[in-house]
């Protein structure tokens, strides 16, 4: 009963509070693409979705719920072979980004798609650092938020949802929290929070869906043009 209170009260917020926090936050960057807009929206994605996932594992040490439930563990292989899973994998897709950058067709398709979120990308070495600091937390926390934790909350519900279902409902939440980026990012996002929630119950794990979480922030960066030196009109913190 407890995670079915809490999680109802978290999923209140992920749906009706947090997207037009974004919204909000994302509004005055989109006007003025300016360094400071920036650098205050990384902080608030950081810290923000931190303390979203402080509750979570505060509220998994003092219910009956376990770490297990919400994917923290490796995969249900021994370590040698989560190792050469984990090293695969990550071979595996840094090999496939770089054929993709060489496909002229995909880098004009990405190029368009990184032009819908060009207000967000860096453009000092200082935004730079947070940026990559903004997209490891949303590889790690979101994932625990969710795919962990919704998909956790969905399955203990009263009544019986079909597995299908619940991923196809933590996607379309997924996606809903991307709604500052338009229906495109709203689509976007959906279904890659449908593959990373059909990634994380194939192997009982949150470790890949976070790894390639991060990947996929991440190469955003390598369509950035070249980073300025700092001059004293940077902002500073």
């Amino acid at each position: 009963m407890a995670i079915i209170i809490f999680g109802s009260l978290l999923l209140i917020f992920l749906i009706f509070i947090y997207p037009f926090l974004d919204l909000k936050y994302t509004k005055p960057l989109k006007e003025k693409k300016d360094s400071q807009s920036r650098l205050f929206y990384y902080k608030f994605a950081i810290y923000s979705e931190w303390i979203v996932v402080a509750f979570i594992l505060l509220f998994v040490l003092v219910s009956a719920s376990t770490f297990r439930d919400i994917g923290l563990m490796l995969p249900n292989q021994n370590i040698s072979e989560n190792l050469g899973m984990i090293v695969g994998f990550l071979v595996g897709v840094l090999a496939v980004v770089f054929v993709l950058m060489k496909i002229p067709f995909y880098r004009k398709y990405q190029n368009s798609q990184i032009g819908e979120i060009d207000y967000m990308l860096p453009t000092t070495k200082l935004e730079r650092k947070w940026s990559v600091l903004a997209a490891i937390t949303a590889g790690v926390c979101e994932e625990i938020i969710y795919r962990g934790f919704v998909i956790e909350y969905l399955s203990k519900l009263p009544f019986d949802i079909p597995p299908a279902y619940i991923v196809l409902i933590s996607a379309v939440i997924f996606g809903f929290a991307h709604i500052y980026q338009g229906w495109k990012g709203f689509l976007l996002t959906g279904i890659v929070g449908y593959a990373m929630a059909r990634v994380y119950l194939s192997t009982g794990s949150l470790l890949f869906p976070i790894l390639l979480h991060i990947i996929i922030d991440l190469r955003a960066f390598l369509f950035t043009k070249k980073i300025p030196e700092e001059t004293d009109a940077t902002v500073k913190i």
